[in-house]
């Protein structure tokens, strides 16, 4: 088990190489990441908190401008405070890195005695210029003692604590009392690293391979759904106040909605959307900036792909559903050797319109899809009708209009809606556009 210190996860960008190999060292299962729950909840705050008073300054610089405008004025109305989302966010996030060891109740007491009594990796440290001096070092305490109790209740694998904060943990050739006796009966299998690098250097090897070989895994059936299912999970249309969060992304006109093939590029320009209606249908186009490592028994390899997506989306500020097709650039991580293993996402970049040369080879928009297109149309006519004759009118009240006591066209949109399994996307947000 490698155990990740805070300041390691910190010192790496989430979308870099240094996350792809430990996410590689992980799917290879040549051995698991982790981090103290510890270290996930300060991970976590680092973003959160920025994120919380950069809101606050926002706030209060608008009741500034407020109160300097000499006229009555309506100010624009920040989005709101979110926490929880936000911090949701940020745990998924680090989860695709690093899963979590649970620290015990047991290593929070003794982790708060060693702080109180100044025991290491806690120490005593001044706060001001007459000398005043505060404990400091529990949680620093909570990870080391998470790592130590996770060797002494797993004693068939071998623990790779990795922090860079030596002076607190020390290097790993000695310790200060109590954290020797720690390690007692547990030295052997217990390795303190201070860097990435000397992670990389004992799991991994830079080695050669060939690109054709990658590319030969791409374009297959399996891989193909799912890199459509992946990209619809992360760019669908939302449901109510989640549709807010929603990355809008612009995407190239599909002129003709039976095919996705033409023969130009639209002169439309492209159509900003909230999101896919349904999986749309991939395609492989190249790939780039192939690294390849061995890793254990097998070699594994970090790609950039391109891929063609065609599919059906519902464009801002409308309700009419439009075919577009989008270029999606993913980092793939796939073994050539482990034919057992699937290539799989280690991240995803937004998608992007088609240019002139990638407009001809889009794939064909699948013909599922054409009979919920048509049902979500006919239910705009019906839900724009309801609008015409009651006015701008609440999605709760929509729901509860439609449930209670349907008949006729109600009851007929109904039935559209949960043919078509798309009712979420009227939502408030919509309504009110």
């Amino acid at each position: 088990m490698i155990i990740l210190d805070t300041n390691i996860v910190d010192g790496f960008r989430l979308d870099s190489v240094s996350s792809d190999l430990l996410k590689t060292i992980s799917t290879s299962k040549v051995d698991r990441v982790a981090v103290p729950s510890v270290v996930m909840d300060e991970l976590i705050s680092h973003r959160a908190v920025p994120y919380r008073e950069k809101h606050q300054k926002a706030v209060e610089a608008l009741e500034r401008f407020v109160k300097s405008t000499p006229w009555p004025t309506t100010p624009g109305v920040l989005p709101q405070l979110e926490m929880k989302a936000c911090e949701s966010y940020w745990r998924t996030q680090y989860l695709a890195i690093a899963e979590v060891i649970q620290t015990s109740p047991e290593v929070l007491q003794e982790a708060f005695r060693r702080e109180s009594n100044v025991l290491p990796p806690c120490k005593r440290v001044v706060v001001s210029e007459g000398g005043d001096t505060v404990k400091t070092g529990g949680r620093d305490a909570a990870i080391w003692l998470t790592a130590v109790e996770y060797a002494r209740q797993h004693p068939e694998e071998t623990v790779y604590f990795v922090s860079r904060n030596t002076k607190d943990f020390g290097d790993g050739t000695s310790y200060l009392a109590p954290m020797h006796q720690d390690l007692h009966g547990i030295a052997d299998r217990f390795v303190h690293l201070t860097t990435l690098d000397q992670v990389v250097e004992r799991f991994a090897a830079a080695t050669d391979v060939d690109i054709e070989a990658v590319e030969s895994f791409l374009p297959d059936e399996e891989t193909l759904e799912y890199v459509s299912s992946d990209a619809y999970v992360r760019h669908q249309v939302r449901p109510g106040p989640l549709a807010r969060r929603s990355f809008l992304y612009e995407g190239t006109p599909l002129e003709d909605p039976e095919s996705a093939d033409g023969e130009s590029l639209p002169e439309s320009g492209p159509v900003a959307s909230r999101g896919w209606l349904a999986a749309p249908k991939a395609q492989f186009n190249s790939v780039r900036d192939v690294k390849a490592y061995r890793i254990g028994d097998h070699v594994w390899c970090m790609a950039t792909v391109h891929w063609l997506l065609a599919g059906i989306v519902l464009p801002v500020g409308s309700f009419d559903p439009t075919t577009v097709g989008v270029a999606w650039e993913t980092r793939m991580l796939l073994s050539t050797t482990e034919r057992s293993s699937r290539p799989t996402i280690l991240r995803a970049f937004q998608p992007k319109p088609a240019d002139a040369s990638e407009f001809d080879t889009f794939p064909k928009i699948p013909r599922a899809q054409r009979r919920p297109l048509a049902n979500l149309t006919r239910g705009r006519s019906i839900v724009e009708e309801i609008l015409e004759r009651h006015g701008h009118t609440s999605l709760d009240v929509i729901k509860t209009w439609l449930h209670d006591g349907p008949t006729g066209r109600e009851e007929r949109l109904r039935r559209l809606l949960a043919k078509s399994g798309q009712e979420y996307i009227f939502d408030e947000a919509l309504l009110e556009e």
